[in-house]
């Protein structure tokens, strides 16, 4: 008896598929037309889709591309003083954000952010940030000097006569999430989500910017422990030179947030219930040590040095802030569908 054949089948495996992975956006490229052949190419079974065969196309139109769509403006990255490209190949379009973005809602996450998805091409989830055009030339001269996993990142900003709109990866959560929900960081996630803020502070630093006002509400976190800390608006120039209180102030702030929830009102650096703490002294000490360290590597040695971590190690807390907590939002129906 001759064996009987089974036709194989393709298995999608949906728990491989990653979901919340963002990759960057960008604009589909038109392939080539594919050169001449004597043999045509066999499609693969699994692969196939319905529909017309396009027509073959002539020598004299193959080796060109066709962009249908409405013309765009030119953009060009957005180069430095240097010379140097900008930190994350900055490009400046010279239209509004909503000829390429659809809104669905706005919401608080260190400032008003809309969430947007681009209309056609690669879909993805982007926050996109509105700025007065007063402040414009600032904002721009911000973004062409620094580049840091731990300073929000922008890709790509729309400029029109009465604003400037910035496009980033989005972020679900602020450091206030954390603050909000009623888990507590352990000294292992304490020391994950400090060091990401101090090396983002550091780097600030270096760049002679200082943020003016910066605590829980300003510092951004994504579903996989990576932390950034936000609000363009409020970076400030500083002067040059050796790490002083200030720069240092906004950790103790942070630290204690996390902690207990809140920030002393007589403006004290300190942990109320101790006990919860007892076992946890690298914790107390590095919080202890931001009102004496004279620089954040002196600062980072307390605690951050003493405990491996990974931001891996805050994907727990990520995601139940994400579902326990509350973010303030509007959503208003959309007239034109």
């Amino acid at each position: 008896m001759r064996p009987v054949n089974k036709n194989r089948a393709t298995q999608y495996l949906a728990d491989k598929v990653p979901l919340l992975e963002q990759p960057p956006d960008t604009e589909a490229a038109v392939p080539s037309l594919p050169e001449l052949k004597s043999k045509p190419k066999e499609t693969d079974p699994s692969t196939a889709r319905l529909g017309k065969r396009p027509a073959t196309p002539s020598l004299a139109d193959s080796s060109r591309k066709i962009i249908r769509g409405p013309q765009r403006a030119l953009a060009l990255p957005v180069t430095s003083r240097s010379g140097n490209s900008a930190g994350s190949d900055l490009v400046i379009r010279a239209e509004p954000p909503e000829d390429t973005f659809k809104k669905y809602y706005e919401c608080d996450l260190a400032g008003t952010v809309s969430v947007c998805v681009r209309r056609s091409g690669h879909r993805a989830v982007w926050a996109i940030r509105q700025y007065p055009c007063s402040d414009a030339d600032r904002i721009l001269e911000i973004l062409r000097s620094t580049r840091h996993k731990n300073v929000v990142s922008v890709w790509e900003c729309f400029r029109t006569p009465d604003a400037l709109y910035t496009l980033s990866k989005f972020h679900p959560l602020t450091l206030d999430h954390i603050v909000a929900c009623k888990a507590f960081p352990d000294q292992q996630q304490l020391a994950a989500i400090m060091s990401q803020v101090v090396d983002g502070l550091s780097y600030l630093v270096t760049q002679n910017l200082q943020h003016s006002s910066m605590d829980c509400s300003s510092i951004l976190m994504n579903l996989e422990g990576e932390i950034q800390i936000a609000r363009i608006d409020c970076f400030a120039v500083r002067p040059g030179g050796r790490v002083r209180a200030d720069d240092l102030a906004p950790v103790a702030r942070v630290m204690m947030q996390l902690m207990q929830k809140y920030v002393k009102d007589d403006g004290a650096v300190g942990i109320d219930n101790l006990d919860r703490w007892r076992n946890c002294s690298a914790a107390l000490e590095f919080l202890s040590a931001t009102t004496s360290a004279g620089s954040f590597e002196e600062l980072k040695r307390r605690l951050l040095t003493k405990i491996h971590w990974s931001p891996g190690d805050l994907i727990g807390l990520a995601w139940f802030a994400l579902i326990s907590a509350r973010t303030f939002y509007s959503c208003a129906p959309d007239d034109d569908e």
